[in-house]
């Protein structure tokens, strides 16, 4: 299948099921879509191979996700070395992915239940269920291991919480007459791995440093429709330097901004205009006369509030 119908897809199937979606897929973006269905976000990435991911994409995935409070997802086809299954979870670089019919399921609120694990297909077991229902049934370990025809040391890591292969998870499962195999949550939000995460960030330009000696953490990106996101105070920035560029950089962080309801603005070195797509323009000479995160976010609702009464003028 071409990428582009495979985004099609993705898109159709988000919006048979009551998402409201954004589309990044025509910009060289560490994602395609964002989406939006009551408090879940999701922030999305279509690759036919899944192995095309860019580790400086994921990085960013990363980031946007945590700036956004959003899930990342790929979806994608195959790897460079098979094709995906549509009932296992895999991940590149600590992401999730999904082949298609598993995102659909996913969204159906089917939780896949097998990874791939090492290059192998593996059930998550619901390890104190599993300790908790061999006691009830009181089978030692030893018991339980010579009737799944597994070693004792596999029965204990697997008590601890290691994935177990699907064949002995349903042997289990079928000795102890009880469910232990977990679907697996994808939803749920991954930690910032350490070997991606962005220690000195993008090098600040003047306009950001100010905002930072401002007390405003950020993350910074260079491969998404921002230029940064506040970490802890909600906040979308984008940066112009002309009023050329201004309308199109509205655009984009006003798209951004329907789905992840998160206020923003754009910084400009000069421009006439206050609001642009419904977005505070800010010069960088204002920048000097904010001394807290809080004169920004005033300054943003007095934007606000100035365009208000101007268009009821």
């Amino acid at each position: 299948m071409l990428r582009e119908k495979l985004y099609e897809e993705v898109v159709l199937s988000l919006a048979q099921r009551g998402f409201e979606t954004k589309s990044f897929v025509d910009m060289n973006s560490c994602f395609d879509i964002i989406a939006r269905k009551q408090g879940l976000v999701l922030i999305l990435k279509v690759l036919t191979n899944i192995d095309a991911l860019r580790p400086e994409h994921a990085q960013e995935l990363h980031k946007l996700a945590h700036a956004f409070n959003a899930s990342p997802l790929i979806v994608g086809e195959r790897s460079k070395v098979q094709e995906l299954l549509p009932s296992v979870l895999y991940e590149r670089y600590d992401l999730p992915v999904l082949s298609l019919h598993g995102f659909i399921s996913l969204l159906d609120q089917q939780l896949p239940m097998e990874k791939s694990f090492k290059g192998k297909s593996v059930a998550v077991l619901d390890a104190q269920k599993l300790r908790e229902e061999r006691e009830a049934s009181e089978m030692t370990l030893k018991e339980l291991s010579e009737k799944a025809h597994i070693s004792i040391e596999s029965l204990h890591r697997y008590e601890k919480g290691a994935p177990a292969s699907m064949e002995v998870a349903e042997k289990l499962e079928k000795i102890l007459h009880t469910k232990i195999i977990q679907g697996i949550n994808v939803f749920e939000l991954p930690e910032i791995p350490a070997k991606l995460e962005d220690k000195a960030e993008i090098p600040y330009n003047s306009a950001l440093e100010q905002l930072h000696e401002l007390g405003l953490k950020l993350s910074v990106f260079a491969h998404a429709p921002l230029t940064a996101a506040g970490k802890e105070q909600p906040l979308l920035i984008s940066q112009s330097d002309s009023d050329s560029v201004l309308k199109r950089k509205a655009f984009l962080l006003s798209k951004t901004r329907s789905i992840v309801h998160q206020p923003g603005m754009i910084i400009t070195k000069q421009s006439k205009h206050v609001r642009v797509e419904n977005i505070p323009v800010v010069q960088e000479e204002e920048l000097s006369t904010f001394s807290s995160v809080e004169d920004i976010m005033h300054a943003l609702r007095e934007k606000k509030y100035a365009h208000k009464k101007n268009q009821q003028k």
